[in-house]
Parts: structure tokens; C-alpha cells; sequence
């Protein structure tokens, strides 16, 4: 029968338009295929100190990672433009995902100390990973 036809086309129709709609809604924020290497990872461990005056040092965990959170690891292009930046934790570090190019790595300069590492300027390859361990000397003595 023709009709029979005509809903069996329409009904398969149906079917192929809800998969596709569930499976469009199941790889939102993930990478195409082919795309999951585009980026390049930078990644590393920071130390600060010392953040006492004597030894042994007895500040608190809540105090340490304050000493992160005010020194940002910023990532901008080599003629000064700002990428991003990231907090690095005590005990993991740090790593960005970053678009294949030329960054200079740094953190904000305050006061006495600083990091004889940075500023850096590093190169970021597709699907590679480049480390950068910063040592930062607070000044305090």
C-alpha cells in the first residue's frame, strides 16, 4: 500500500533525526575528531619561599596556597598581548591548555625576590607538552 510506504519513510526520517540530535547533544564540549591533539599543554611545578623567617616554618596549609594565589603564572604572546593565566597548587603545579605558538611565561614582580627563570619564552607544539619549573624566592630572610 502507498501509505504504508510513506509513513514507514517518515518514521525512519524521524528516527535518523532524533540520533543525530542525541548524539550532537552527547559531544557538545568535546573535540571533533581529529581536533583532540590541536592544542599543546604547559605544564610545571612551582616552589615559593621561604614564607618564614626561621625554620621551621609553621603556616598554615590556608596561608601557603595563599602565597600561590598571589603569584598567577600569566602566559601572553611575545608582543605583550594576555593569553591567560593559572593559580599552581603547592603540591600538583600548574598546566594550561594552550593554542600552537610562541608565549612568554612570568608572574607578577612585587617587592624583593623573584624568579630567575622567568620571564620565559617557550614554543607550544600541537599535542606536545612543555615544562617549566619556577622557583620563586620571596625574599624573605
Amino acid at each position: 500500500m502507498p501509505g504504508m510506504d510513506l509513513r514507514r519513510s517518515l518514521f525512519t526520517i524521524f528516527l535518523i533525526v532524533i540520533t543525530l540530535g542525541v548524539a550532537i547533544l552527547l559531544n557538545t564540549g568535546r573535540p571533533l575528531s581529529g581536533q583532540e591533539n590541536s592544542n599543546g599543554t604547559l605544564t610545571g611545578n612551582v616552589s615559593i619561599g621561604p614564607l618564614c623567617p626561621v625554620e621551621p616554618c609553621s603556616i598554615s596549609h590556608d596561608q601557603i596556597v595563599a602565597a600561590y594565589v598571589a603569584r598567577p603564572i600569566t602566559i601572553t604572546t611575545e608582543g605583550g598581548t594576555f593569553v591567560g593565566s593559572v593559580i599552581a597548587d603547592p603540591d600538583t603545579g600548574y598546566s594550561i591548555s594552550l593554542r600552537p605558538g610562541t608565549y612568554v611565561v612570568d608572574t607578577r614582580h612585587q617587592g624583593i625576590g623573584g624568579s630567575r627563570e622567568l620571564p620565559k619564552t617557550i614554543t607550544i607544539h600541537a599535542g606536545e607538552t612543555v615544562r617549566v619549573d619556577i622557583s620563586i624566592d620571596t625574599g624573605i630572610r
